[in-house]
């Protein structure tokens, strides 16, 4: 069987031979014959199909372990996989979107400035039975992780009717690609008993009460809710507590007032809130 030299091999397979020698290290491509003596690696022309097969999975940018268990699997398994994967990155380009979006909004304005105009409301929500649960997790993660949650959560028992019975969430900390949260998902119910009983059939979930409080508000279309646009409007509100004289009671919420599954980028989708605490007296 005639080998090829790492050179010949990497021309052939539209592969760098820096890249041949990481694939050899992570166990991906491994040559057929090293020299002892030079450290030349030789591989077999048998070894082209699966060094096309990783350039082109890296083409589409998924990761080299990932790779390395997508050829491990059978054929129709591994078409699976990939077409798993792609429906993963295409969820998360459609999730980044928002952000291009205020980016180009930002930079175009830069020398220009446009200042966003919000209708900021303060408004009174009572006394609250809730369930909740903390997760951490990456903005990749998030909508899927804290929906499931919530769906597990709805069908435990009965909700109040209204604004004050739409489900919210509490960032306690920056949900990002680097930062994962944590990130609390409440929803309210009917009255305690109902919530205690929800809390011990799930398991995982707490319930507690949400005392009476004022709370600042500005509505949010689908695409202003999504970080890192809200910036301006945690801004417009930060600006209004201070005119106001009123101090915040706790991290921002997000008031899912829609299906954000299925509500247009132009539409209502959430209130974003920050609690306050009591007026000075």
């Amino acid at each position: 069987m005639a080998l090829l030299l790492i050179g010949e091999f990497a021309a052939r397979a539209q592969l760098s031979a820096k890249a041949l020698r990481l694939y050899d290290e992570l166990g991906l491509l491994v040559p057929v014959e090293v020299d002892k003596t030079t450290g030349y690696r030789y591989y077999s022309a048998d070894q082209l199909s699966r060094a096309r097969l990783v350039a082109l999975l890296r083409h589409l940018d998924m990761p080299l372990p990932r790779i390395a268990a997508v050829l491990d699997l059978p054929g129709i398994d591994a078409a699976t996989a990939v077409r798993e994967f792609w429906a993963e990155r295409e969820r998360d380009l459609l999730h980044r979107r928002p952000t291009v979006d205020y980016l180009c909004t930002l930079l175009s304005r830069k020398d220009t400035p446009v200042t966003r105009t919000y209708e900021v409301l303060v408004r009174a929500m009572p006394d609250r039975a809730v369930v909740s649960a903390i997760r951490h997790v990456h903005a990749a993660q998030a909508g899927d992780t804290l929906g499931a949650l919530l769906a597990r959560m709805r069908q435990a028992g009965p909700g109040l009717p209204g604004l004050a019975g739409c489900p919210y969430t509490i960032y306690h900390g920056a949900v990002s690609d680097d930062s994962d949260g944590p990130v609390e998902i409440v929803r309210p119910m009917t009255d305690l008993p109902t919530a205690e009983q929800a809390a011990a059939t799930l398991g995982d979930i707490q319930a507690h009460l949400d005392p009476a409080h004022d709370e600042i508000a500005i509505r949010l279309t689908m695409a202003e809710a999504a970080w890192p646009a809200v910036f301006p409007a945690l801004d417009a509100i930060q600006a209004h507590l201070t005119t106001i004289g009123r101090t915040p009671a706790g991290p921002p919420r997000q008031v899912l007032i829609a299906d954000w599954r299925t509500t247009p980028a132009d539409q209502p989708a959430c209130d974003l809130v920050i609690p306050l605490a009591a007026p000075p007296s």
